[in-house]
């Protein structure tokens, strides 16, 4: 994915500074919404993969650039939106009221970089959130993941209750930077529709798919299984053993009885999914442009699927 942006003289300072300066592992690049976030973290990491081994987090389930919204994802670079290394499943687009979701995803995929050999990591933070569990969520990544540095864009001082909490320590080492003129701000229909492309890039060649539920274990926000418009829509996440996800699927309706859970995905392999996690996220699969039946077939029935059961 190429990059064409304008570069600020506080831009190439940084670079420099972070290719010529004390060595470092890890980056964070975080700011409140529509302040240039991705673009910034995009280009650093573009332009410190020249030198080193780098890997690139997308830790924003609501803007997501790598992967479908609702999950954070680890990639390689240059970046391509529609590969990755590693997917977590936070189970909404807002990261409130899912906080434990959004720091274990980042630990597991900062454990994954290192796994990957990464030898440098840059993570696109969620845009801030100027509330309670917005300033605990970036004050809890910052102290669990302890960065050798972050780079704060600021229109004001929205970051500064929670950086201030790190001033006396050695780690992070703090760059501050205005956000850019240039940045130009998206209204929450924009940010909406860019959502909804995302989901139906993702969901292009899902089928009606089925999978046992008895045979799995649930966890995330699981609902009542036996009431209908309780899962239906719910997205949930395929996970491995390790708990990442290896694909996304919209309910379509659950067989308590039979123990059979039906859903919209795309392709994958029945015997490496472990857990079923259930999000709060509900999708349409229309908006997504999957031609839905009136009901999803009942029953032992033939569907078209690669995932039959052992």
């Amino acid at each position: 994915m190429d990059i064409d942006v304008a570069v600020s003289a506080e831009w190439e300072a940084l670079r420099e500074r972070l290719l010529h300066g004390p060595p470092w592992r890890t980056l964070m690049v975080a700011g409140p919404v529509n302040a240039g976030k991705t673009t910034l973290a995009r280009w650093l990491a573009a332009q410190v993969n020249e030198h080193y081994r780098t890997l690139f987090l997308d830790a924003d389930p609501g803007q997501s650039l790598v992967g479908p919204p609702t999950t954070l994802a680890l990639s390689r670079v240059p970046i391509d939106p529609d590969r990755w290394l590693r997917l977590r499943f936070v189970g909404h687009i807002s990261p409130e009221g899912h906080l434990l979701q959004m720091l274990s995803g980042l630990v597991r995929l900062v454990e994954a970089a290192r796994w990957h050999r990464a030898q440098r990591l840059v993570i696109d933070l969620p845009g801030h959130m100027a509330n309670d569990a917005g300033r605990e969520l970036f004050f809890q990544m910052l102290d669990v993941i302890r960065p050798d540095y972050v780079v704060a864009l600021q229109r004001e001082d929205e970051l500064e209750p929670v950086l201030r909490c790190f001033r006396r320590g050695r780690r992070p080492r703090i760059v501050r930077l205005p956000v850019a003129e240039a940045v130009q701000e998206r209204d929450r229909w924009v940010r909406s529709d860019y959502r909804r492309e995302r989901f139906r890039r993702y969901f292009a060649g899902a089928r009606l798919r089925r999978l046992s539920v008895q045979a799995r274990g649930l966890h995330g926000m699981v609902p009542a299984l036996d009431n209908p418009e309780a899962v239906r829509h719910r997205l949930v996440a395929l996970c491995d053993r390790h708990g990442f996800a290896r694909v996304l699927g919209i309910v379509a309706r659950c067989d308590a009885e039979l123990a059979w859970l039906y859903f919209w995905a795309p392709p994958f392999r029945a015997r490496e999914i472990a857990t079923i996690q259930f999000g709060r996220f509900r999708l349409d699969p229309a908006e997504v442009g999957l031609v839905t039946r009136r009901r999803p077939p009942a029953g032992d029935v033939p569907l078209r699927t690669d995932v039959a059961e052992e």
